[in-house]
């Protein structure tokens, strides 16, 4: 990676000074002996800005801790960290207001934590990655050093795959990752492939009900509106009306079950620097 593409300035979403204080107590709350991560878009977010001084939307901060949880969140609830509407075994949404009287989202921060019995954050990137441009990670402890860069750890192909702002499957994670593409492609990404428009199309069948809805008010919130997002799907090749829930629950399978995987057998993460 090239050092010029680097201010050495903090990442983006740093820069809110309340963002900054409340992250550095995330920091400080983590115990002695775990591994914790900031992974997928808060990384993306933060290389994009470096590459091309453009802030794309915020909306969480996605969190991959390997460790005994119980402590960190102990810690992060003594800070002022309230439960989110997520409370599983293997994922908790906590999240702390940045304002006194919030009344939206974005005066709140967010933190998903996702709980991992893998101990390497390289096999959880290349199984929880949608796409490449996603295949981040950045030690929790780094997250307000000025070096932050130099810690990262990439899928292979992601650095190059941002720079050209391509759209790339490492992996379909969830039905509605054809949605997350259309919200990529608003941002001016350039489509994926035909075979995995295909697939991504498929996938979108095993939504529920309820999950699609919410979906497509996310996509056209997102995008601009209805008639953008059918723009979008067109720029895809996709003819079938994907934003009515009939019409996607009867979309056929594929003619094969057996696919073959998108992930390379030897499609590992690794870490990178500025020369």
């Amino acid at each position: 990676m090239d050092r010029k593409n680097f201010s050495g300035n903090p990442q983006i979403f740093m820069q809110d000074p309340k963002t900054n204080e409340i992250l550095k107590q995330v920091i400080q709350a983590a115990p002695k002996h775990t591994k914790i991560y900031v992974v997928g878009g808060v990384v993306r977010n933060a290389l994009y800005y470096h590459f091309f001084h453009k802030k794309l939307p915020q909306r969480d901060y996605d969190i991959l801790f390997i460790g005994n949880k119980k402590k960190f969140i102990e810690k992060l609830r003594l800070v002022g960290f309230t439960y989110g509407l997520l409370k599983r075994k293997d994922e908790i949404t906590l999240k702390r207001k940045k304002v006194n009287n919030p009344r939206q989202l974005s005066d709140y921060i967010y933190l998903d934590i996702h709980i991992s019995n893998e101990k390497s954050v390289t096999k959880n990137l290349i199984a929880h990655s949608n796409f490449t441009i996603n295949g981040f990670a950045l030690p929790l402890k780094y997250v307000a050093s000025k070096n932050w860069h130099r810690k990262i750890i990439a899928l292979p192909n992601a650095i190059h795959d941002l720079k050209e702002k391509s759209l790339r499957v490492n992996k379909i994670t969830h039905p509605a990752d054809l949605f997350a593409c259309l919200r990529f492609m608003s941002q001016g990404f350039k489509a994926p492939s035909k075979q995995e428009v295909t697939k991504l199309l498929s996938a979108l069948r095993k939504l529920e009900k309820w999950r699609y809805q919410r979906n497509v008010k996310k996509v056209f919130d997102y995008v601009g509106g209805e008639k953008k997002a059918r723009n979008l799907a067109a720029k895809l090749g996709i003819t079938e009306n994907i934003f009515d829930f009939a019409t996607i629950k009867n979309y056929p399978h594929e003619i094969t079950r057996k696919r073959k995987r998108l992930v390379h057998t030897d499609f590992y993460a690794r870490p990178f620097a500025a020369p």
